[in-house]
Order: C-alpha cells, then sequence, then structure tokens
C-alpha cells in the first residue's frame, strides 16, 4: 500500500486535491490528513477537511465545481458551460479512480515535539512505500519538516508546484484536470534536488567516523578489561589495547567537537 501523508495548515480543501489526485493516479490508495499541533497554528477541523477533499472530487466527477469558503460557499458551478462535451467527459474520468472503495482516508494529529519521533516511525513502517507533501503546509513548519525528513533519510518529501501563474478567480482552472505535468505543474520531491543531497552526504560523512570511533573505544575498553583480568597488568598485550584504546578515545572527543566537514 502506498501512503500519502499530507501536512495541513488550512481547512480550504482545494489546495489539496491536486497532489492528492496527482498521488492516487500513481498508484497511492492511502491518504492521511495529517495537523501539526502547537500554540502557533489553529486547529483544522480534520474530519471536515477529508469530507470535503472527497465531496469536492466527487462534484468534479459528476461535472461541477463547488466553492467552500468566501461569498460563494456551497455553491455549485456546473463545469460544461466552460467545457466542451468531450473536455468534460475527460475531466470527469480523471476524478472517478479517485472515489473507488480501494482508496482508505484517515486523519492524524501529533505534537509538534514529536515530529522527529512521528516521521521516523512512519519511515522505518513503510520506507519507499511513503509520500510526504508539504505543498499547503504553513511555512512556519517547512525547515522542521526538511530537517527530519534530512535526518531520517526519506526518500519522498514533496510539493505540488505551479508552473504557470495560476488564476485563482476560476478556481477550476488551477485544478489538475486542466493541467499538464512538466509544463504546468510537477509535483517536485524536495529531498532529491542537488543541495539537499549534498547535505545528506555530509552529514553522513561526519557522524560515520564520529560512530565508528565510539564502538571502537567500546570494544576496546572491553578487551582490556577482559585482558586484564587474564593476563594481569603487566602484560605487553594490555599495555597495547590500553594505548590503542587511549587514542580512540582522543578521537571520539575530537569529533564531537570538530566533526569532518566534506569539501
Amino acid at each position: 500500500m502506498k501512503s500519502l501523508y499530507i501536512f495541513v495548515t488550512s481547512d480550504r480543501p482545494d489546495q489539496y486535491l491536486n497532489p492528492i489526485v496527482h498521488c492516487i493516479l500513481r498508484g497511492t490508495n492511502r491518504i492521511v490528513f495529517v495537523q501539526i499541533e502547537d500554540s502557533k497554528t489553529e486547529k483544522v477541523q480534520l474530519n471536515l477537511l477529508s469530507a470535503n477533499v472527497y465531496d469536492l472530487i466527487n462534484n468534479l466527477s459528476l461535472g461541477f465545481y463547488k466553492y467552500y469558503t468566501g461569498n460563494q460557499k456551497d455553491t455549485l458551478f456546473a463545469l460544461d458551460t466552460d467545457y466542451s462535451s468531450s473536455e468534460l467527459a475527460r475531466l470527469k474520468a480523471q476524478y472517478i479512480p479517485c472515489l473507488t472503495d480501494n482508496i482508505k482516508w484517515s486523519i492524524e494529529r501529533i505534537n509538534y515535539l514529536d515530529l522527529r519521533k512521528y516521521i521516523s516511525s512512519l519511515h522505518k513502517k513503510f520506507g519507499k512505500n511513503i509520500i510526504f507533501d508539504v505543498t499547503s503546509v504553513t511555512k512556519v513548519y517547512i525547515g522542521d519538516i526538511l530537517a527530519c525528513c534530512l535526518l531520517e533519510n526519506v526518500s519522498e518529501l514533496c510539493t505540488f508546484e505551479f508552473l504557470i501563474i495560476p488564476d485563482f478567480s476560476k478556481p477550476w482552472k488551477i485544478l489538475i484536470h486542466n493541467l499538464e505535468e512538466s509544463k504546468q505543474y510537477r509535483h517536485l520531491n524536495l529531498v532529491e534536488t542537488p543541495i539537499f543531497k549534498e547535505s545528506a552526504k555530509a552529514i553522513l560523512i561526519r557522524t560515520t567516523p564520529l560512530l565508528i570511533s565510539i564502538i571502537g573505544t567500546a570494544v576496546f575498553i572491553t578487551l582490556t578489561l577482559i585482558a586484564t583480568f587474564l593476563l594481569g597488568n603487566n602484560s605487553m598485550i594490555i599495555q597495547a589495547i590500553s594505548t590503542v584504546g587511549t587514542a580512540l578515545g582522543i578521537i571520539s572527543f575530537v569529533l564531537i567537537y570538530f566533526p569532518i566537514r566534506a569539501n
């Protein structure tokens, strides 16, 4: 099962439709709306949001666009006034696969301080079968989510990016049925950018020698204790092991405060 975990900070369903439909049409069959809870943002009605996104998709599959906010809230706009019969048929067909029973919809709330643990547990559970999406998350959380994904080596952290100037006066015109991938939009994987990849490598370069030195120190201390017990303090073997152990301890200390940096 391929899962999409989409971070939310707003009740408006339109902004979540594009990445959701994009992923469903490419094999995703589980959609999870996730809100990070703390004092920085207002609480989103997740059950209502999930229902509204599904309702928006359902109306589009019937040839209507529904407003959920503003002066036209709850108004249905008939799309046949803006599309030919063949265009409308293709439009409807694009949304029908998103309404099948094999698509699972759910919600989750997490505490801000548990964000890294949350991302880590999901990454371990699903591996490459999970996509995190930050298309509509407020900027205050972008850095936190990116940092957690970097540290946890997450492979897919995406955002839906317009490659055109969107026309918000006709909101149905900026939904995925009206957009061509690579020309008018892309679902960009943020962790596949060159700078992000280099940053991930730099962290690996810094941490690997430190971990090796710490493990090595622990092993040599254990060997020293065992050898001392068996051979006594004056053995040449004991002195050699003690010297190596001391050197590793110094190296560990140096790496903690002066980590190796990538060129």
